[in-house]
């Protein structure tokens, strides 16, 4: 059974986006709007500072005042916070920073730029920050980007320290997060991607944390919501063909940046990405909307 510092924290969370204008910069004036929409929305939870909040392109500062303000905004969501980095330093200062401010668990990439690290290396990585600050701390798979896999022999070294609460696979790989599902049932595990939750939840998945929740939260959360209240899963397995139909579409298009053209649709500001991540072009975005609402999403 999963520690019970995470055993609440089950459902749909969100990647959340970081809302800037076409500069930039932060506005997080925007925030209790956004984390408002995905409370609606049936969303439990989100992430500040990971991967679609574009975290790398932020700096320490940043990250820091984004999960402040998130925090300050969240009213009854749980809110974890993304604390990686290259830089065992800058990871020990965010992911303090994060048990100092309540977050509720710290979400934490490998170092990604030496790209076939030792394993040594990134224990004790990892064992710096469990050490070093009092928050559950899940690790974070997403070899897509960071080219730095966590394999098992690093989870098995790192597994019974008090602070290792969880994962999230980000691989799309149902055999491999299954598989760690299988292994490790004493680490809760979110999935972390969108095309596979149907597959994941009924073997023990404690739900998911989602990018494409960010344009449409209720879609993804129907997932959970079906695996939950539908035994079944009939209900679980719908609500993850509509999610499919969906990210067929909005995957063609430029990361983060789609989400943030899609809300744009929704009733938000015009949100901007940051480089190296770059906006739809007008063209793509009018394909794109055009492409939703012929299947009636917007």
């Amino acid at each position: 059974m999963p520690n019970s510092r995470i055993e609440k924290l089950k459902g749909t969370f969100v990647a959340l986006i970081t809302p800037m204008d076409s500069a930039g910069n932060i506005l997080f004036e925007a925030l209790p709007d956004l984390l408002d929409f995905h409370r609606r929305n049936g969303v439990v939870g989100a992430v500040s500072g990971g991967t679609n909040s574009e975290a790398t392109s932020l700096s320490v500062a940043e990250r820091k005042r984004l999960l402040e303000a998130t925090l300050a905004q969240s009213a009854g969501l749980h809110i974890m916070a993304g604390t990686g980095a290259t830089s065992v330093t800058d990871a020990l200062d965010l992911t303090r920073h994060a048990a100092d401010c309540g977050a509720v668990a710290a979400l934490v990439v490998p170092p990604f730029f030496v790209k076939t690290p030792y394993v040594e290396g990134l224990y004790r990585y990892f064992m710096a920050l469990l050490d070093g600050a009092d928050i559950p701390l899940l690790l974070y798979h997403i070899p897509a980007f960071t080219a730095v896999p966590i394999p098992d022999e690093l989870i098995d070294r790192l597994l019974g320290h008090p602070n290792l609460v969880g994962m999230k696979n980000s691989t799309g790989d149902v055999e491999h997060t299954v598989g760690w599902l299988e292994k490790y049932p004493q680490l809760a595990l979110y999935s972390g991607s969108d095309l596979i939750h149907e597959h994941v939840y009924p073997k023990g998945a404690h739900g998911c944390i989602s990018g494409l929740a960010n344009a449409f939260p209720e879609l993804i959360a129907a997932v959970w919501t079906g695996y939950t209240e539908d035994s079944s899963l009939a209900k679980m397995r719908e609500a993850q063909q509509r999610v499919l139909q969906m990210a067929e579409i909005v995957r063609k298009y430029p990361f983060v940046a789609n989400n943030k053209s899609i809300l744009a649709h929704r009733g938000f500001p015009r949100f901007f990405v940051r480089p190296s991540l770059v906006d739809l072009t007008a063209g793509q975005e009018e394909t794109m909307v055009g492409e939703l609402k012929a299947i009636g999403l917007l």
